[in-house]
């Protein structure tokens, strides 16, 4: 392999430290919440989940964008709005200076990840083209847990110079001009891997973008919980519940980096085992008493999510490749609303019961479910 090749790949996988860093900050929540009483605890945690929405809106209009700039400027786009909104909290402690903040977060990161996903797939093919896929979530699980670390470490100085933490945005973008060549928009036709447009393939797409929706949706309930959970429990500090969120990115770094072999032993059926692996996750939760049984849960659940996330990326680009960027978009769409709507899924669980032990078994229940219908799909798809 060729140094340039190299740097090619470093490049491209370094914009998953940004974008798989949007959870960062999720242990501010208890500290948040102290310096806004006036405001909703449930609209301090859209703080942390309000960033899906935005990416979601950015990545249905990145195709438009990236026609006008090319994917590369569009990257460089996402990741300068990423910075800049990103430490805007570290100088104004204002709630609406900070929730527009993670707004113009969330846009950037969609213009990242729809644009870095979809030069993925027209710089490499076959098994490369795996790897890198996998090694997206595996890079993002180290992003996901250095930036949680450091920003849990940051937290001892106040809530908000743990945003700080997003200024790594701008060595990304510096590295990205350097490297990564222009090229123009992926045509939605040039990608003839996958079936026809018929009703059978658009019904199969559809399939995969609600499984997408439906387990992040219920994986980021967790992500979202485990620091509030952890301190009104007793079982530790806002900053141990960092740490917490530190050992669900650990979850994804190694599940992206055993994906590629995972996969091609369960082959049809590792969806199956993905989603049992986070319900197993909710499972310990819901039993701990003690700080140590969360970290096994949080690793546990972070595995499932950056081990689902490829996969179903995967299958849309091998399955359905005829949708072009449509298809990624949508697999991309889902994944955001689902880890956006994950609040209103803990105030829809609240109805049945206010106990978060119950909730997670529930969790554990929906995964379950969704491991069961993803292998009668397997089956029948063979």
């Amino acid at each position: 392999m060729t140094r340039s090749r190299t740097m090619l790949k470093v490049a491209l996988l370094s914009t998953c430290l940004i974008w798989a860093s949007i959870n960062a900050i999720t242990a501010n929540i208890p500290e948040m919440a102290k310096s806004f009483p006036g405001v909703e605890l449930y609209v301090i945690e859209l703080i942390a989940t309000v960033p899906s929405l935005f990416q979601m809106l950015a990545v249905l209009f990145s195709g438009l964008v990236s026609k006008f700039l090319g994917l590369k400027r569009t990257t460089m786009l996402g990741l300068l709005l990423c910075g800049v909104s990103g430490i805007v909290p570290v100088f104004i402690q204002d709630f609406y200076v900070l929730f527009l903040s993670r707004c113009v977060f969330g846009i950037g990161c969609g213009l990242i990840v729809s644009s870095a996903l979809t030069l993925i797939i027209g710089f490499f093919d076959g098994s490369e083209r795996s790897t890198m896929i996998g090694l997206q979530g595996s890079v993002g699980g180290l992003g996901s847990a250095v930036s949680a670390l450091v920003a849990g470490q940051l937290l001892a100085f106040g809530w908000n110079w743990s945003f700080a933490v997003y200024a790594f945005s701008f060595v990304v973008l510096v590295l990205f001009a350097a490297v990564v060549p222009n090229t123009t928009a992926q045509d939605d036709s040039a990608n003839d891997e996958g079936d026809k447009s018929d009703g059978a393939t658009i019904a199969g797409l559809v399939f995969q973008g609600a499984l997408m929706f439906l387990s992040i949706l219920i994986i980021t309930l967790f992500v979202v919980k485990a620091s509030t959970f952890i301190t009104d429990r007793g079982l530790g500090t806002a900053q141990q519940g960092s740490f917490a969120i530190t050992l669900i990115s650990l979850g994804s770094l190694v599940a992206g980096a055993l994906y590629g072999r995972i996969r091609s032993v369960v082959k049809d059926y590792a969806l199956v085992a993905f989603m049992a692996i986070g319900a197993s996750g909710f499972v310990v939760a819901a039993m701990s008493s003690s700080l140590a049984g969360i970290m096994v849960a949080a690793f546990l659940i972070g595995y499932a999510m950056m081990a689902i996330v490829p996969h179903l990326q995967e299958n849309v680009s091998l399955r359905f490749g005829s949708f072009g960027t449509k298809g990624t978009n949508l697999i991309l769409v889902a994944q955001a609303l689902g880890a956006f709507a994950a609040p209103y899924l803990g105030t829809a669980l609240g109805l049945f019961s206010s106990d978060v032990t119950t909730q997670f078994l529930m969790c554990a229940a929906g995964l379950g479910l969704l491991a069961i219908v993803s292998g009668v799909y397997a089956k029948t798809v063979r």
